[in-house]
């Protein structure tokens, strides 16, 4: 087995080798996509083995550690933690949660904040 892997490695060597040495227009637009095309393939392969995925997922995606890719969350993770994630065929959207008796839970909103003029206290009048 440890034969097979070396051989590949050689043959990929070769072939980048190859190529590297007939591109000479284009001023290196060949040599520098194959050379960021290996980072890359470099820098998923060691994401991989070290359990996660083979890119960065972006918001709204979890990794899927089994197969290596990034999975859509249920709404994209866009919910807030008193509603809920519900499909409705291909649609999904976010509801609120509902009550135990039966109402819904609302955010009670804040009282206003007292008017810089609004009258005060009348001072007490010293003895």
């Amino acid at each position: 087995m440890r034969a097979a892997g070396k051989r590949r490695w050689l043959i990929v060597a070769v072939a980048v080798a190859g190529v590297l040495g007939g591109c000479r227009g284009a001023n290196g637009a060949v040599v520098n996509a194959l050379i960021n095309t290996s980072l890359a393939m470099g820098s998923a392969a060691a994401q991989r083995a070290a359990g996660g995925c083979y890119a960065v997922c972006p918001v709204g995606t979890a990794c899927d550690e089994a197969t290596g890719y990034c999975l859509p969350l249920p709404c994209r993770d866009r919910c807030r933690s008193d509603e809920r994630c519900v499909q409705l065929g291909r649609e999904e959207r976010c509801e609120a949660l509902a009550l135990p008796e039966g109402g819904l839970d609302v955010n009670p909103a804040s009282p206003p904040a007292p008017s810089s003029d609004a009258p005060r206290k009348a001072p007490v009048p010293s003895p």
